[in-house]
């Protein structure tokens, strides 16, 4: 007597395992893309609240006609974002921005030095 299969009717289950694993990979795909999005998003507001406040800091300095806080803030808009603070303490300009719930905050001004 022949014994039946243990496993009758298994037709497309490889079809439904290949589709999980696409599903499942592009799904961390898209995480990944996302993230990355995000992380550059930030690198790049870094780098515009860096610029602002060098801006600032050549205005404060007499270099850049025009207020600190102005030059920055023309600089800043230019870039889509926004000012959080704005200040100077002597020779520094402290400059804070937003942007799509992102944050940046940058200083320029004279070197701090540390005291021995």
């Amino acid at each position: 007597m022949c014994s039946k299969p243990r496993f009758v009717n298994e037709g497309g289950s490889g079809t439904v395992l290949a589709l999980a694993i696409i599903v499942v990979v592009s799904g961390l795909l898209m995480a990944m893309f996302g993230a990355t999005n995000r992380i550059l998003e930030q690198e790049r507001l870094t780098a515009l609240a860096e610029n602002a406040a060098i801006a600032g800091a050549d205005a404060l300095r007499g270099l850049a006609a025009g207020a600190p806080c102005e030059v920055a803030r023309q600089l800043v808009l230019s870039g889509s974002a926004h000012i959080i603070s704005c200040s100077t303490n002597d020779t520094d300009f402290l400059i804070q921005i937003e942007k799509n719930k992102l944050t940046a905050k940058a200083r320029a001004g004279e070197p701090i030095l540390k005291e021995n």
